[in-house]
């Protein structure tokens, strides 16, 4: 039902016996107990073993590629290297990083008993440290052309944020929408139309380089109180390091609390984003934070009411999105003063 673009994003892969001997055959595992599925709304993650440790193998939608899946690998192993906690490939018995089963991507890596997930606030300010020390160890590292831009991902640009934004208001107001899906579409056109209004003023360029994409929850997993794993690298691309930034912030502020609302709290993750970064963001950067913590939402619209196939999938991912749609219209009225108290920090 998540399928998108005209089937072109397929659908989560289900356990099967089939699946379970191609591990047998290329890795030598098995599931690890009846609740193996670890679940993930993209990929199916099975807890597996090889009855010495436990392992995870992950089987990816059908348009991840091989390639894809070998420069995901790349970047988490140089990671690694560099002291983030990156969980490294596990070959299969012929050596090699990753395998196709029925036209999905297989890999394994180990499995990393890490429960605690980044969802409270000291865990978002540990976190930051360590998503500022990937893009320092990833500034320079070349960006394979397989990682640069993913299919799907919850991500919209700066650049074209209106039109990208407007394949998906048409879409709802194609279907003869609600009232209030009615309404939420003019919210989301006017979001767009505010924060690109802004865009033009930027005389500087963004940094761009590869990021992480989708730093939040538990995909950032922690042991006695630090970052023990950092995980799923699917939306990972080349884009602005504040936009990644701006993801985390603004998850922060819909799920924990509205770090929006007080400056003095909004430039304290920044500078502890900047400690893991080992330099202070330049001002233009600091200025665009706002700015992207405000775009969120609207991938929502973008990406996925724009692209998903069945109308009510669509119809309920927008329901879902409307609060945070009312809170970026309301964020977009203080801007100009979160961008002061950055700037001021700085």
């Amino acid at each position: 039902m998540d399928d998108a673009a005209g089937g072109q994003r397929g659908t989560r892969a289900i356990a099967s016996p089939g699946l379970e001997a191609f591990l047998r055959a290329h890795w030598g595992v098995r599931p690890a107990g009846a609740a193996a599925d670890l679940g993930g709304s993209a990929n199916l993650n099975l807890l597996v073993t090889d009855a010495r440790s436990l392992r995870v193998a992950r089987v990816y939608r059908p348009f991840v590629t091989g390639q894809r899946v070998a420069a995901l690998q790349a970047v988490r192993c140089h990671l690694a290297r560099h002291g983030i906690p990156c969980p490294q490939p596990i070959p299969d018995r012929g050596g090699r990083g990753w395998q196709t089963f029925r036209g999905r991507v297989v890999e394994v890596e180990p499995y990393v008993a890490a429960r605690a997930v980044m969802h409270t606030l000291a865990r978002v300010r540990t976190g930051l440290v360590v998503l500022g020390r990937i893009h320092q160890v990833l500034q320079s590292f070349p960006a394979d052309p397989a990682a640069v831009a993913p299919r799907f991902a919850n991500y919209v640009a700066a650049d074209g944020l209106v039109d990208a934004v407007a394949a998906g208001t048409r879409r709802i107001r194609a279907w003869q929408p609600t009232a209030p899906e009615a309404r939420l579409a003019d919210v989301a056109d006017q979001i767009a139309s505010t924060l690109a209004g802004w865009e033009p003023g930027r005389s500087v360029p963004l940094r761009r380089q590869l990021v992480h994409g989708d730093f939040w929850d538990n995909n950032v997993r922690f042991r006695r109180g630090q970052v023990a794993l950092v995980t799923d690298f699917d939306f990972l691309g080349r884009r602005p390091r504040t936009d990644d930034l701006a993801l985390t912030l603004y998850y922060t502020s819909v799920d924990i609390t509205d770090i929006t609302r007080d400056p003095a709290q909004l430039a304290e993750l920044v500078g502890a984003y900047e400690s893991g970064l080992g330099t202070r963001l330049p001002r233009h950067e600091r200025a665009a934070i706002p700015l992207g913590i405000a775009r969120q939402p609207l991938w929502s619209i973008a990406v996925w009411v724009a692209l998903l196939d069945d109308r009510d999938t669509a119809r309920r991912h927008l329901a879902a999105t409307a609060p945070e749609l009312t809170w970026a219209r309301q964020l977009t009225s203080r801007i100009t003063l979160l961008q002061n108290a950055l700037s001021g920090s700085a």
